[in-house]
């Protein structure tokens, strides 16, 4: 299926980090101050998309579904890491990765023929919050970039 069928049987809607993304899952279960113990997300990228650099401060698990594989880029104070999310468990990737709460990350989908989208379903424990969210801003990525090799399309 191509991207924008996604994003129209799944109700997808744009993301601010890039792609488009809907709320699938809130947790009944309550933590003792009153968070749902967990949330998740349909996360789709295009092709020519990237998850921009951000750190969710909460534990999140990425899922894959369906399409291109993604790596995920884990920027910390001893460097830059990125590991791939895909189906290809064979050549080292894995079908489900975590992105710790404290980690900046972004994601990109691998470069090549095939489809021209990534589908994911990312959990995140406890759910997901807006004041424990930050999306780095261009400065901060600047500033990452000059210390760490990081793609230009992170700099965007």
């Amino acid at each position: 299926m191509k991207w924008e069928e996604w994003v129209r049987r799944l109700d997808l809607e744009p993301h601010v980090e890039g792609g488009y993304y809907r709320r699938v899952y809130e947790s009944e279960v309550r933590l003792p101050d009153g968070t749902r113990s967990a949330s998740a997300i349909y996360y789709l990228l295009g092709a020519g998309e990237r998850s921009r650099l951000h750190r969710v401060g909460r534990d999140e698990l990425w899922c894959y579904h369906s399409g291109r594989s993604l790596d995920l880029w884990f920027v910390g104070e001893e460097g830059v890491t990125v590991r791939r999310l895909g189906p290809n468990v064979e050549e080292g990737e894995c079908p489900q990765l975590l992105a710790p709460g404290d980690m900046v990350f972004g994601a990109l989908p691998v470069e090549g023929p095939g489809e021209d989208c990534t589908l994911v379903t990312c959990v995140v424990i406890p759910e997901f919050r807006e004041e424990a969210y930050h999306l780095l801003t261009p400065a901060e990525v600047a500033e990452l970039a000059e210390r760490w090799r990081l793609p230009e399309v992170f700099l965007g």
